[in-house]
């Protein structure tokens, strides 16, 4: 497998767990049917840990070279950039902020990626989203630890880390807010991303090829799943449905599998606006509530129609925040993030974004 040319496949896996996040946080559920999309958080991690055994595994043509400057040169702009907004528009409107309050601990807090509760009695920074990149930021800290200890092995050491993490927080987890917070089984996910590439880089073309209808079938259904966990059955249907890596992580390592998969086998998407969407998809993870709270709470108490739990406020808050990403996507991230890794992160071209057929 080549590891050092982006999988649109994995761009479109992307774009998809971004659309389910943004169409959760719209509340809207269709007609006997439950709320869906938090999934798209585990096919992130999942996705994660699978692009970060990639950059890191020594059999490629990449460099771990600069690898923790080049993530927090990634991740952190446009995070502390939409978050300091937030502080200064609470500050200015906190009646349309929610439990959101301008506390300049909670913005350090938040800005250096220490969990803690909030007045609404969630482990979430200010920009609330942003729960989801603590657990993103230790991983890239727990593979930089790996790097210093054994390069060769770094993305094992940085798993065995996350994961021994977890467990020496789970006693401690009723006593202390970041022993809650890393106790979750959600870091696991990270795991089975690294598992599936491995699992994948052991797969020879030919037989990758021999497989692309039964991985197009296992990812269809795997998607399905996923949407069908959420929005259709009872909680009682699965016995581990307690543990959220045994469903979302189990059905998102498949969907990552059988991604990764087709790819190899040169059924990569040649759909540019579908792959345009994934390298939006962080920018539109971290604006999208607001483009929905925008419409929501400034604009539906006169347009109706706008409200987030109907059908069409729904489909105009994901237009909305979809469109608004691409744009800030096109011309303010994809260009800000070449020139900070051209300066910062090393003498390595810059493959953050793919780049469709």
């Amino acid at each position: 497998m080549k590891t050092t040319a982006k999988l649109n496949n994995i761009q479109v896996l992307r774009a998809f767990a971004a659309a389910a996040v943004v169409v959760f946080h719209t509340g809207f559920a269709f007609p006997h049917l439950r709320p869906f999309g938090s999934f798209g958080v585990d096919v992130f991690f999942v996705i994660s840990g699978y692009i970060m055994a990639r950059i890191l595994d020594p059999a490629s043509g990449s460099s771990s070279d600069f690898f923790f400057r080049r993530r927090v040169l990634r991740i952190v702009p446009p995070y502390w950039f939409f978050t300091i907004l937030l502080y200064l528009a609470a500050l200015r409107v906190p009646q349309l902020m929610g439990s959101t309050r301008a506390n300049l601990a909670d913005l350090l807090k938040s800005l250096f990626f220490i969990p803690f509760t909030k007045d609404s009695g969630l482990i979430q920074p200010l920009l609330f989203i942003g729960w989801s990149l603590n657990y993103e930021m230790f991983f890239y800290l727990a593979l930089a630890i790996g790097l210093l200890i054994y390069k060769r092995r770094s993305v094992w050491i940085g798993a065995a880390i996350v994961l021994a993490t977890m467990l020496a927080c789970m006693p401690l987890a009723a006593h202390s807010v970041l022993a809650q917070f890393y106790s979750r089984d959600i870091s696991i996910e990270f795991v089975l991303g690294i598992l599936s590439y491995y699992l994948c880089r052991a797969v020879p073309a030919p037989t990758a090829r021999r497989l692309r209808l039964p991985a197009l079938a296992v990812c269809v259904a795997s998607a399905l799943l996923l949407i069908a966990t959420q929005a259709i059955f009872p909680s009682n249907v699965f016995p581990f449905n307690s543990s959220r890596v045994l469903t979302l992580g189990t059905l998102s390592f498949l969907l990552v599998t059988a991604a990764s998969l087709l790819s190899q086998a040169d059924w990569d998407t040649g759909i540019p606006w579908l792959v345009l969407i994934g390298d939006a998809s962080y920018i539109l993870y971290l604006i999208h509530p607001y483009c929905e709270y925008a419409l929501d709470r400034v604009l539906a108490p006169r347009l109706h129609w706008l409200k987030r739990e109907t059908a069409s406020g729904a489909f105009a808050g994901v237009t909305l925040s979809i469109l608004l990403a691409v744009v800030l996507h096109v011309y303010c991230e994809r260009p800000t993030v070449r020139v900070l890794m051209r300066r910062f992160g090393g003498k390595r071209k810059s493959t953050e974004f793919a780049t469709a057929p």
